[in-house]
């Protein structure tokens, strides 16, 4: 293996005191031993700077923030600070197994033409305990096997995020030619980055669990459930989504979304009607409001053009009358209201699914009731 390569590993740290600690180790001890360790902190109001400062190690370089940035802005500092070949992502909560680097980078040799490797994760609590699907319900949610760019694509539109963001091991490239994390985006940033990557790049998802992802039950994850969390979810995924197939490849595209593979049968045109119905198609219950919406948008606009027009009519056997049903049955200021008593049910069931003492507990209550009867 080229031990030449080098690796800058970034650890945003805010707030994570009590487990940044086994963080910080757990790259020290890495097996693969090119690399530097970036620890910005975003002004956190425990002890945390003081932990980084105790350092001495010649690989740290660690900044603090005076004022808080947020979190996107603490990665984005650290990832333009770094000066490698490739940069790995800690979250300061995480901590990783003593090959992960050296695994992911020997994985990147013998596969030149891969450029960005994720590995599957286990899912921990507080006290580093694993918990399995019986305890967590999202404990398999980093268990993916690998794909084409076009099938990737397909999955993080209609089933959304499938990638452990502290697994990450990518080129440091990547981030000159296709920008940094989305400030604008709290909740979802690494989807939209993940999904950038994909329209130019190939990845590859290591099956071994070389990342030990963290629970929170204080909700202090980004991605706890939250009233706000939910609803800027909800805003971000339709700003996403809305510009989902801009850059993306008439192959990719086509080898995705589409039945038939041959790219010698569609026109430009047409592969643009197909990208407005795929907004109506394969979508769960609580996202199909925004898909829909954007998907009205895109039609509005192809029947305002002649020759996508046409197509539609001829094509897809689609007319003004068909477009005047879909957009009145989606009412957007009733679907809003409906959205407020959603987003409770919603939060109530994620607040199940994500905590794990409370999703094992009624699991096994609902269990046993119905072997009663």
């Amino acid at each position: 293996m080229n031990k030449d390569l080098k690796v800058s590993v970034i650890i945003p740290s805010y707030n994570h005191s009590k487990f940044l600690k086994q963080a910080i180790d757990s790259v020290l001890n890495q097996t693969y031993k090119n690399f530097e360790l970036i620890i910005v902190d975003d002004a956190s109001s425990d002890n945390s700077n003081e932990i980084i400062q105790s350092y001495k190690d010649e690989r740290i370089k660690s900044f603090c923030f005076q004022t808080n940035q947020g979190a996107v802005d603490t990665l984005n500092y650290g990832v333009l600070s770094s000066d490698s070949d490739y940069v790995a992502l800690l979250n300061s909560d995480d901590y990783w197994e003593q090959n992960k680097l050296e695994k992911q980078m020997k994985y990147l040799e013998n596969n030149p033409q891969v450029s960005c490797v994720f590995t599957d994760a286990y899912f921990i609590d507080e006290l580093n305990n694993i918990l399995k699907k019986s305890d967590y319900f999202w404990a398999d949610a980093f268990t993916q096997s690998n794909k084409s760019s076009g099938e990737w694509l397909h999955q993080l539109f209609y089933k959304l995020n499938c990638f452990c963001h502290p697994s990450l091991l990518i080129k440091r490239s990547i981030y000159s030619e296709i920008g940094m994390y989305d400030p604008s985006f709290r909740q979802l940033p690494d989807f939209s980055m993940w999904i950038n990557v994909i329209k130019k790049y190939n990845i590859h998802v290591m099956e071994e669990k070389l990342v030990y992802f963290r629970i929170l039950s204080n909700e202090m994850n980004t991605s706890s459930v939250t009233y706000k969390n939910i609803i800027r979810n909800k805003n971000e995924l339709f700003i996403i989504m809305d510009d989902f197939f801009n850059g993306i490849s008439d192959e990719d595209f086509i080898d995705g979304f589409l039945k038939d593979k041959s790219s010698k049968i569609y026109t430009s045109d047409e592969l643009e009607c197909e990208k407005a119905f795929a907004y109506f198609r394969e979508i769960s219950g609580d996202i199909k409001p925004i898909y829909n919406l954007i998907g009205l948008k895109k039609l509005s606009k192809l029947l305002n053009n002649e020759t996508t027009r046409r197509i539609l009519e001829e094509k897809f056997n689609f007319r003004d009358k068909d477009f005047f049903e879909m957009s009145g049955s989606l009412d957007i200021v009733d679907v809003f209201e409906k959205s407020t008593q959603q987003v409770i049910l919603d939060s109530a069931k994620r607040k199940i699914q994500k905590d794990p003492n409370l999703y094992s507990k009624l699991k096994k209550l609902f269990g046993k009731q119905g072997r009663k009867k």
